[in-house]
């Protein structure tokens, strides 16, 4: 079974997520092959046939890509498979996004993604939120759930569990907070210095930068910039956290709180889209409405002053990722998908 992914580079979850697929394949005994693309074809993809060498999509069974693009694989008469993150019609995401965003979103993505989920042989969701989404919106109800993967052999808790690692800048803070993705606010950064001014001031917390846009000095001065890490260091980060903070006002999956789980490391998020999916109330983490900076800081002092309530809810976590959302659902999941079609 050889399965052709094609991936244009990206700057979030969903590129890490296409390269989960292709790793928890492999690791089963699929044949899979990732052809990342120019940046450009996240935006064109209507290209991608005429940008590619003459018989690129000789020599395969099924060709996927996202919804963004997937429409354009029709052409070359292999079964598509397409697979939905999340939907950028939601109009819970149209408060957060600027006039130029919404204007591609409504003209364009919208129009790709209507193309691509109506057209190809199997649609994948991440969520059952996002399952519920394509069905409002596009009219297709008969898709797949696959949740998004988490390599559990490399998301592990440190030695000792609770213990942190040394992953993060020093600091003489008695609790480190971590918040991974995009500063944007659909990720809630612009929450996260209105968060720590209600924290003790032995409370920091680092944050990822880099992704999207421009470097900017922090805009809080108990908030320390990691960059952009690698797979290693972002695994080290966790490790050497007490608690990720993840404001995030829409996503699809959540694939920071999953990792953060899969290192043994508590959540603190948002009630809404996938995220409870994710994240369990009073399990795993706390779950707060949007914009609630006020049960922020509440909620992420209690986890902040009780070890044995971290160490709790980082076990139940790393059990459910793995249970759930580890590399061996994900592989075994896809490649069923895979038979049905070939047969």
């Amino acid at each position: 079974m050889r399965i052709l992914y094609l991936s244009p580079m990206g700057r979030g979850g969903v590129d890490f997520g296409i390269q989960n697929i292709t790793r928890s394949v492999r690791a089963l005994g699929g044949e899979p092959t990732l052809l990342r693309l120019p940046e450009v074809y996240n935006f064109a993809p209507f290209l991608i046939p005429s940008g590619l060498p003459a018989g690129w999509s000789q020599n395969f069974d099924i060709i996927q890509g996202r919804s963004r693009l997937a429409f354009a694989l029709a052409s070359t008469g292999l079964p598509v498979v397409t697979t939905v993150h999340h939907l950028t019609t939601d109009p819970d995401l149209q408060p957060y996004s600027t006039l130029s965003q919404r204007l591609f979103y409504r003209l364009v993505e919208a129009q790709y993604d209507r193309w691509s989920i109506t057209s190809a042989t199997k649609v994948v969701c991440v969520s059952r939120f996002t399952q519920r989404q394509v069905a409002q919106t596009y009219g297709r109800p008969e898709t797949t759930l696959i949740f998004d993967g988490i390599d559990t052999e490399v998301f592990v808790p440190p030695p000792g569990f609770t213990r942190r690692a040394d992953g993060l800048p020093l600091s003489p803070a008695r609790i480190r907070l971590l918040f991974v993705g995009n500063c944007t606010r659909r990720k809630g950064f612009h929450l996260l210095p209105k968060i720590m001014d209600l924290l003790p001031a032995d409370y920091v917390l680092y944050y990822t930068s880099g992704f999207q846009g421009p470097a900017t000095p922090p805009p809080h001065p108990r908030m320390l910039p990691l960059g952009n890490p690698n797979r290693q260091a972002l695994v080290a980060a966790y490790q050497s956290c007490d608690i990720l903070v993840f404001p995030s006002l829409l996503e699809g999956f959540g694939i920071a709180p999953a990792e953060a789980l899969a290192c043994g490391r508590p959540v603190v998020t948002t009630n809404a889209s996938a995220l409870p999916e994710v994240v369990d109330q009073g399990l795993n983490g706390f779950l707060l409405a949007r914009n609630d900076v006020a049960g922020y800081a509440t909620a992420i002092q209690q986890l902040g002053e009780d070890a044995h309530l971290r160490r709790q809810f980082g076990e139940h976590g790393r059990n459910k990722v793995v249970t759930q959302f580890g590399y061996a659902q994900l592989g075994a999941s896809f490649l069923r998908l895979y038979q049905s079609i070939l047969r």
